[in-house]
């Protein structure tokens, strides 16, 4: 299933004065649990262990935090964060109805410290564990199969 990358503004720095915007593999997914459900976008990355979402999103779905399945991680350079872990199911899809879309039970992480990201991650264990990924950034866009 083909996506294209997402083209978002970003703002100069001293290390990038010409920047205006920054490409990333952004999909929309649809995640549900106990008959809630809510779509959102998810950014694939290749450098997380697992897949992560806005704490907002799991209080969305209805998953209690704090609960007994927290997990403390650090980003680089980052203080430790938690994230509560649940199942939920995910559908990814890239609106082509000649397409299949991918349903899949996911054991996720919801984490505060990325309610101001807005938008979820998907990492080694739960996105590339299960399909492969090639991501083709210089023709702007990524595969998932």
């Amino acid at each position: 299933m083909r996506f294209r990358y997402s083209i978002l503004p970003a703002e100069p720095d001293a290390a990038f004065p010409n920047r205006r915007s920054i490409k990333r593999p952004l999909l929309p997914v649809l995640l549900e649990k106990d008959g809630k459900a809510i779509v959102g976008p998810a950014m694939i990355d290749s450098g997380a262990d697992y897949c992560v979402f806005p704490a907002s999103i799991g209080t969305a779905l209805g998953i209690a935090m704090p609960n007994p399945n927290g997990y403390v991680f650090s980003r680089t350079g980052d203080p430790p964060h938690i994230a509560y872990f649940d199942t939920i199911n995910v559908t990814i899809w890239n609106g082509d109805s000649a397409q299949q879309p991918f349903r899949f039970e996911l054991y996720a992480g919801f984490c505060d410290s990325l309610d101001h990201v807005g938008f979820g991650v998907l990492g080694q264990e739960g996105l590339f564990s299960r399909f492969q990924v090639q991501l083709y950034y210089q023709q702007n866009y990524f595969d998932i199969f």
